[in-house]
């Protein structure tokens, strides 16, 4: 097998291999991948739009409406009318929202921490090194 298929076939695995922790761990049993997203990519652009979510995810603006419907039910988002524009809705993470995030994250990261446990701290300095040069 060449080398970019070895290296293919180890990233998803790991990938997997993550997920399935993860999932295993109960991390995000009330979060769809694409809620979880949303609620990480609204945090970091603060105030964002469903247009914006949407080309974040990758799909068509519509089908970004019951993924927002569903957080601002479970309370993890708001929507934010401007006086300016009425048609113009922005969407925030709430502080039940950024809370939710924390504790999401910290189980994220205990479950992390066991899958990199085989690994010592000079070779996950270097796995971080590696993969910033792929990922600017």
């Amino acid at each position: 097998m060449e080398t970019n298929e070895k290296l293919l076939s180890v990233i998803f695995n790991v990938g997997r291999l993550i997920r399935e922790e993860i999932h295993t761990s109960k991390c995000l049993t009330d979060f769809t991948d694409s809620e979880f997203e949303t609620l990480k990519f609204v945090r970091d652009k603060e105030t964002t739009t469903m247009k914006s979510i949407a080309g974040h995810l990758h799909i068509k603006p519509p089908s970004v409406t019951p993924i927002i419907d569903n957080l601002v039910k479970k309370g993890n988002l708001k929507r934010v009318k401007t006086k300016d524009d009425r048609r113009l809705v922005y969407i925030a993470l709430t502080k039940e929202g950024h809370i939710t995030l924390q504790k999401k994250y910290k189980k994220i990261r205990n479950t992390i921490r066991k899958v990199f446990s085989k690994l010592s701290d000079k070779d996950k300095k270097t796995l971080i090194k590696i993969f910033s040069k792929i990922h600017v």
